[in-house]
Order: C-alpha cells, then sequence, then structure tokens
C-alpha cells in the first residue's frame, strides 16, 4: 500500500528530477503524513474509544483523503492496531529499561509500566474493553496481545533462556504467555473500572504475574516468589526503590 502512495508522489515530480533524490523525498514525506495520521489516530482513540473511531473523522483531524488512509494503512483496523503500537511504544520508551535476570527485576519492570499506565487512564479504558470483546477485530487483538507479551516468544521464552523457569514444550510457553497477558487486561480493567485505586493496582500487577508464573518456575527461584508475594501482602511500599 505505501509502496503505491510513493510511486505516485515520485511520478508527480518534473521529469528532469534525479532519482535518488526524489525517492528520498517522497519517502519523508510519507513518513511524516503517517506519523500526523497516528498522532491524530491516537488522540481519536483516546476520545471516542475504538466504538467512535471513524476514518471520516480521522480524515478531517487529519486532513487527508479517506482514500489516502486506506492506501497509506489498508483499513480501519490497521490504522487503530498501528495507532495502539506507536501509542505504547512510545510509553515502553519512557520507561527506563531494566535488566530482567531476576524475579525481583522483573517486578520492578512490570511496576514501572503500571505506574505509566496510570496516566493513560481513558485509553487504557478502551483498549481494554476492545480486549475483552468477542467481536473485537482479530488484528487489533493481536497488536493489545503483542503489547502486553512483549517481543519474540514473550516472557516465558525469555525466562527460560535466563533459566528462570523450567523448559517448556510449546504448547505450555503460549499457555503461560496467555495467562500473563489476560491477568495483565484483567487487572487494567479493574482500574480503569474505579474497582481498585492506583496503588493497589501496582501492587496487583506485581502479585498476579507471580502468581501466574510461580508453577513454572525452577525450584532453586520459587522461594524467592514465595519472599515477594509475601512482602507485597504484607506492605504495598515493600518492593518500591
Amino acid at each position: 500500500m505505501a509502496r503505491r502512495l510513493l510511486d505516485s508522489e515520485s511520478a508527480a515530480e518534473p521529469d528532469g528530477a534525479e532519482e535518488l533524490p526524489r525517492r528520498k523525498y517522497a519517502s519523508a514525506l510519507m513518513r511524516d503524513r503517517r506519523d500526523r495520521i497516528l498522532a491524530e489516530a491516537q488522540g481519536l482513540l483516546d476520545e471516542m474509544g475504538v466504538e467512535g473511531f471513524t476514518i471520516r473523522e480521522l480524515s478531517r483531524r487529519a486532513d487527508v483523503a479517506q482514500r489516502t488512509l486506506y492506501n497509506v494503512f489498508g483499513s480501519k483496523e490497521e490504522i487503530v492496531a498501528a495507532a495502539i503500537d506507536a501509542h505504547f511504544a512510545e510509553l515502553v520508551r519512557e520507561v527506563r529499561p531494566t535488566p530482567a535476570d531476576t524475579l525481583e527485576e522483573q517486578l520492578v519492570g512490570i511496576r514501572d509500566i503500571a505506574r505509566a499506565t496510570i496516566g493513560l487512564r481513558r485509553y487504557a479504558t478502551a483498549m481494554v474493553g476492545v480486549f475483552f470483546s468477542p467481536a473485537v477485530d482479530r488484528r487489533i487483538y493481536d497488536s493489545l496481545y503483542r503489547i502486553s507479551q512483549g517481543s519474540g516468544e514473550g516472557w516465558s521464552g525469555r525466562a527460560e533462556k535466563s533459566k528462570l523457569v523450567v523448559k517448556m514444550s510449546p504448547g505450555n510457553r503460549a499457555r503461560l504467555n496467555n495467562l500473563i497477558v489476560n491477568q495483565s487486561y484483567a487487572n487494567v480493567t479493574d482500574w480503569a473500572a474505579g474497582r481498585i485505586d492506583d496503588e493497589e493496582f501496582v501492587v496487583r500487577a506485581q502479585l498476579y504475574f507471580l502468581s501466574c508464573i510461580r508453577a513454572y518456575l525452577r525450584a532453586s527461584h520459587r522461594a524467592e516468589a514465595d519472599a515477594l508475594i509475601a512482602a507485597l501482602l504484607k506492605d504495598n511500599g515493600a518492593l518500591d526503590a
């Protein structure tokens, strides 16, 4: 789709233009246009949620023709998925990188992401409603799942390599990833609905993660997990930096 847009913009340039500068200009123009569309799409999702998101309104806000939106992205669902990916990629970049070779380091990262999410209540509310909807478009669901799981094979695959968990079959690895993702979105749902406050949301993010992975941990790490769970239950601030 993007290639067709590039070709049409290049063809409109004077015949005497050199090929390399023309392609660079078109690519830069495309990137700027795509970034502007995604920024407007993120704002529209924040305000209206997925259900209120329309191509007509996005076209008006981004000041581009509806046909251009389809040429660049292909469909409304692809625009929504790309906006979600871009939005949460920015969120992750704002959170300080944390090594993840121990359980406590894992919890530091989870806590930081949860705290960053607190500033995105309207956006998070819209997304969890979509994630648990049986009618959600699969492309949007996959985008949300990928964000929560992380890159590649998910947390379980990375934990296997660092020897935090036992070696798993592909089926059990996928099952554990799914359990972690679903628990994460369930926690966001309770928080977004006002059933728990911000502090409890952060604590539960860590507790649910430990509860999900405990049965898969190597024996040498289970005592550490139990101690971390006990500390969270005893004192909500026990793991704060």
